[in-house]
């Protein structure tokens, strides 16, 4: 017998920590995905997209979405230098 799990998005918890990551460090710096997106240079919906761990950056929009979070990609990651993931 064969079982099969699919997982189902409630829109609530994105699926990957990369992705939880990015959208706590909004949340935590009240941004909106539009402010955050702009600052970026991206577009919204592609930031909407990463979020929801639909979408995998590329090592430039992480960069980019660290540089106006203020944080390093490796915190984006969970790695950090010892420091917190608060304003650089």
């Amino acid at each position: 017998m064969v079982c099969e799990h699919t997982f189902v998005s409630t829109g609530k918890t994105p699926p990957n920590p990369l992705a939880r990551t990015i959208r706590q460090l909004r949340r935590d710096r009240e941004l909106s995905q539009e402010a955050l997106a702009n600052a970026a240079g991206i577009h919204p919906k592609h930031l909407s997209e990463i979020e929801r761990g639909n979408k995998d950056p590329r090592a430039t929009t992480l960069a980019r979405l660290a540089e106006a979070l203020g944080v390093t990609v490796g915190d984006l990651y969970g790695r950090s230098d010892g420091g917190d993931t608060g304003r650089r």
